[in-house]
């Protein structure tokens, strides 16, 4: 369809100096009409007033219109032919039907001048130039507006067109007055046709601008996506590391805690066996009750969950439940003392943490102090937790890190924290973590 092009505000910088050579060629047409217009009609009235009519109309090729009929006409015509120009078609049938009104309106105009000026032409060529057109509709508008041009300036349409040339009418003035029109409207030509080569040049280098730039573009945005599938791959790689290192921890912690408590326990058993088989009797259930326990923290390791203790339970009490069933399953004495409130306050990534933690303290001193006793301590320090996990066993003088304790602290550096241990004398485990303290969040002894 056709619609209004109107102003376009998002126009590009680019074509500024095309607009203003168009600008140019639809003054200069204007003035170039006026002028032949004004020639015609001044030649007609004298031929009128000064009694010359009859031998002009013998010489005439036909019976010229009224002057005035004529001036009004054409600018009638040239305004809606620049009403055509500012118009937009979609290419089909209505870009069709503009070409062809413009080439109709042109015709006209050309027909009142006698077909002494075509530079119209020039005009319709250089609007669709800058139209983004297919090959049928580029070379159908060639061939158009080429046959017109041809048809007009060699005066052809003439033979069906009967007109009044501007040769007649320049009869009525003296040689060297209708030499110098001749060269003002030869100089009206050359000029428009000199401002229609350079619109063209001017979008043909518009057109390499941007077909360079385009390129630029399209070497950037190669570029990027290489970049983007190199930082996709190591994203993934990433992705796979840090997912193995969690399903690693995961393992150790629920697995490896399981099983030490499952092995110390045993032993119990076997130095029990001769003396106190209720006792032996009550050690297999407790170790058989970690063994469940430890059957339903590998299945949720599998699903890749949060401890299944703080599924069930707050921190708190999974905590509790957690110390008191490792210390039935193993005999050792296990003491546990928190002075601040764990219950609702936490991130699950900090729940997670501080599980951890203290599970990991209990079975790395269950698996290598050989203790009697383990005391356990959760506390406030300003506004960083302290957990504490001390033992009587065998201890350490140069304690390595073994892969529990090195994702402990994996665990708890991600969350700001760090991480001690001595063993000089049994074996200590200090842990503090950043937390985010809530308002609710008091000291138990408070």
């Amino acid at each position: 369809m056709i619609k209004n092009a109107g102003s376009n505000p998002d126009r590009e910088d680019s074509f500024i100096i095309p607009d203003i050579m168009m600008d140019a060629m639809k003054h200069l047409n204007f003035w170039m009409l006026f002028f032949v217009l004004f020639i015609i009609s001044r030649a007609l009235w004298g031929y009128v007033n000064e009694g010359g009519a009859l031998s002009f109309l013998i010489k005439a090729n036909g019976i010229p219109e009224q002057p005035i009929f004529i001036i009004i006409s054409t600018c009638v015509l040239y305004i809606c032919f620049l009403i055509l120009l500012s118009m937009e078609a979609e290419q089909g049938i209505w870009y069709i039907l503009k070409l062809t009104m413009e080439t109709y309106t042109v015709i006209w105009i050309c027909r009142n001048t006698g077909f002494c000026y075509t530079g119209m032409f020039f005009m319709i060529l250089a609007d669709q130039a800058r139209k983004p057109l297919d090959r049928w509709n580029r070379n159908l508008t060639i061939i158009i507006i080429g046959l017109c041009y041809f048809l007009t300036e060699s005066r052809i349409l003439s033979i069906w067109l009967p007109i009044v040339s501007l040769d007649d009418c320049l009869l009525y003035y003296t040689n060297s007055y209708a030499g110098i029109i001749k060269s003002l409207i030869n100089m009206g030509q050359l000029l428009n046709t000199f401002l229609f080569i350079s619109y063209m040049i001017a979008l043909v280098r518009i057109q390499r601008s941007e077909n360079a730039r385009i390129r630029v573009l399209n070497e950037q945005l190669k570029d990027a996506n290489i970049k983007l599938e190199e930082y996709s791959k190591e994203s993934a790689l990433m992705a796979q590391t840090q997912e193995r290192n969690r399903l690693a921890r995961e393992i150790h912690d629920t697995i490896g805690h399981s099983l030490t408590g499952i092995v110390t326990g045993i032993e119990a058993c076997i130095v029990l066996f001769d003396k106190d088989s209720e006792l032996v009797k009550k050690q297999l259930n407790a170790i058989a009750e970690v063994a469940r326990r430890g059957m339903e923290d590998v299945r949720r390791s599998v699903r890749a969950l949060k401890p299944d203790g703080l599924e069930k339970l707050p921190l708190d009490l999974a905590i509790e439940n957690m110390i008191d069933e490792m210390g039935r399953s193993t005999g050792i004495n296990l003491t546990y003392d928190c002075s601040v409130t764990l219950r609702n306050v936490f991130g699950e990534d900090e729940e997670e943490a501080v599980f951890r933690t203290v599970q990991e303290g209990i079975t790395n001193s269950i698996r290598h102090g050989k203790p009697e006793n383990i005391h356990i301590s959760v506390s406030r320090k300003d506004s960083r937790l302290k957990i504490t996990v001390k033992d009587d066993g065998v201890g350490c003088m140069e304690p390595k890190k073994g892969f529990g304790l090195t994702h402990m602290e994996e665990r708890i550096n991600m969350l700001g924290g760090s991480v001690y241990y001595d063993g000089t004398d049994g074996f200590l485990l200090e842990a503090e973590i950043p937390i985010r303290w809530g308002t609710e969040v008091n000291k138990a002894d408070d």
